[in-house]
């Protein structure tokens, strides 16, 4: 069988399907990977590849425009530390998968999003301790060491995927705006493996899904 994109990663950055580029992030991870010789890799979207690093990419960067719902699975499955945007769905994705996930938000006034509300979701799951929310590649290089220092939780003390997508679920609906609200959308089919059918609907059939966000 086929080896997944990412499959060895140590470090997994995901920058999920939205079209604003978000070079910063693509650049700090660039510059943590020459750092500390750990195998990173990047699901970088619409950003730039590899050009984007104001340096040469080093050899233990590797990364790929998207992922699948496999390939994401397997990824999340291997890596000791997971790093996303603010985007709600691959959050959530990590929380499941047992992470407590490094979370640089996109900021609009930099065009990476079209308004602030990343920045502002984000801030109330880290001050839950659902996320650990950085800013800067200081920021990043502190709550990578501490993320590998603590380790992923236990089996005894993760909670099932159920559990993690109704308790995220509340803290959406508590950080998001009415007009916010819809992303709960995109959140429930986050879960759609986990939870069962509704009562009397068929089971979806495998097959290709499209990426996360």
């Amino acid at each position: 069988m086929a080896e997944s994109p990412g499959q060895h990663a140590q470090v997994a950055v995901l920058l999920g399907t939205d079209h604003h580029p978000y070079d910063r992030l693509v650049e700090w991870a660039a510059t943590l990977a020459a750092e500390d010789g750990q195998r990173w890799f990047v699901q970088h979207g619409f950003t730039r590849w590899p050009d984007v690093a104001s340096a040469d990419l080093p050899a233990n960067l590797t990364g790929t425009r998207m992922l699948g719902v496999r390939e994401l699975d397997d990824l999340l499955a291997h890596a000791d530390v997971v790093i996303t945007h603010g985007g709600p769905s691959l959050i959530q994705e990590a929380r499941t998968s047992r992470h407590v996930p490094i979370v640089a938000p996109r900021d609009p006034a930099l065009g990476e999003h079209v308004d602030g509300h990343q920045i502002d979701f984000t801030a109330r799951l880290a001050a839950d301790g659902t996320i650990r929310l950085v800013r800067s590649l200081d920021d990043l290089r502190l709550a990578v060491a501490a993320t590998r220092h603590e380790g992923r939780p236990t089996t005894a003390d993760a909670v099932t995927p159920d559990e993690t997508v109704e308790r995220f679920a509340t803290l959406v609906e508590g950080a998001l705006s009415a007009p916010r609200v819809g992303l709960l959308a995109r959140l429930a089919l986050a879960g759609r493996r986990v939870s069962p059918p509704p009562a009397g609907r068929p089971a979806r059939r495998p097959g290709p899904e499209p990426p996360r966000q």
